[in-house]
């Protein structure tokens, strides 16, 4: 098992969006990593580092579906890139 810890930096678009919208886009990305074959363990805020969001994802080997996701869900290379996700890391752990 691979798992991946991914602190999110939000925008100020997201910070401004009522809670039920961010709540909406945050399944939606979840339903996106499951199409990924992620399984995602939690999510919430995250306390002690500057990213507002961490996200713990499980896959059952190394692979580039993770980075797959990633792309999806922060629309990159599309109009939609950076609307919401400033910036993200991730810690890798085996």
């Amino acid at each position: 098992m691979v798992k991946y810890i991914c602190f999110c930096q939000m925008t100020a678009d997201f910070l401004r969006l009522p809670l039920e919208e961010r709540n909406n886009w945050m399944t939606d990305g979840l339903e996106i990593a499951r199409k990924h074959g992620l399984k995602v363990i939690f999510w919430g805020n995250s306390m002690g580092v500057r990213e507002h969001v961490v996200v713990v994802f499980e896959s059952n080997g190394f692979s580039d579906d993770y980075m797959k996701f990633q792309r999806d869900w922060q629309g990159l290379g599309t109009p939609q890139a950076g609307k919401y996700i400033d910036y993200s890391r991730t810690v890798t752990v085996f």
